[in-house]
């Protein structure tokens, strides 16, 4: 029998393995991208750390269309005129720019001009620590390893039993071993799934949550009631039911589904 301890006691002491595993692998989570620095970030950078490209160029578009630069056209195009509103944001200018001859919302994200503006973007987020570089994520993923080592001791602790016919305890010892074991593998192919931003934006993300949560859809807003500054910072963090609700036809324009108006990891982030 695998090291001579009975079965109770090895359940004990593998229980106490996945613990410790455990807790290595979320602390290289979570300390990966802990400290920013920088400048303040704008509703547009908060929009991508939300829910990346998509959700950034449609606040950007919101912003311009309540300056009321934004114009609908025939056969679904999108216009500019006038200017961009003061001090705006890079990737506003550069839609601004894209639009300066009528485009579908589909050439609008394929204009080159907005594709360097969001690699811009993104390599400032990348510098400043919001999202994490590859090297952090493959040490995350790294930090997972110990978790898969726990789970092979189990199991060669059940292989060894079975094969060599040896009694490594009675069968409530081996059934919570093998559940044991299986919990193991999942949730480290669970933390497998390394996050795209650090550990900084999540907290600052469930802070803004906090902070606006008289904006979460769940406490349907009357839009009406509310200025351009508090319905862009609800789609920069809740995601673009704001502009659903009060631009429909604009909105069905710039890619929003009113089928999913939640960000991807909404209620993920929102837990943690």
């Amino acid at each position: 029998m695998l090291w001579g301890v009975s079965g109770p006691v090895f359940l004990l002491d593998y229980v106490a393995g996945v613990a410790g595993a455990l807790a290595i692998a979320l602390s290289v989570r979570a300390l990966a991208g802990w400290r920013t620095r920088g400048e303040p970030l704008s509703t547009v950078e908060l929009a991508y750390l939300t829910d990346r490209a998509g959700l950034a160029c449609q606040v950007g578009m919101a912003a311009l269309r309540r300056a009321g630069v934004v114009q609908l056209g025939e056969l679904a195009t999108l216009s500019v005129d006038g200017p961009p509103p003061p001090r705006s944001a890079p990737l506003v200018r550069a839609l601004h720019a894209a639009l300066r001859r009528p485009q579908t919302w589909a050439a609008v994200l394929a204009d080159p001009g907005v594709g360097r503006a969001l690699r811009r973007l993104v390599s400032r987020l990348v510098r400043d620590g919001w999202l994490l570089t590859p090297a952090q994520r493959r040490r995350v993923a790294l930090g997972t390893l110990p978790l898969f080592a726990v789970a092979a001791v189990g199991v060669t602790r059940l292989l060894d039993s079975a094969v060599e016919g040896r009694e490594a305890g009675g069968p409530a010892s081996m059934a919570g071993l093998l559940l044991c074991c299986l919990a193991t593998v999942l949730g480290g192919w669970w933390l497998c799934e390394v996050p795209v931003t650090g550990g900084a934006a999540r907290r600052l993300l469930r802070r803004q949550r906090r902070t606006y949560a008289a904006l979460a859809p769940e406490q349907r807003p009357v839009w009406s009631e509310r200025g351009t500054d508090e319905m862009l910072t609800a789609m920069s963090v809740f995601g673009p039911r704001p502009l659903l609700a009060v631009d429909p036809a604009f909105a069905e324009l710039v890619g929003v589904d009113p089928d999913r108006t939640r960000p991807r990891d909404y209620a993920t982030t929102k837990r943690r």
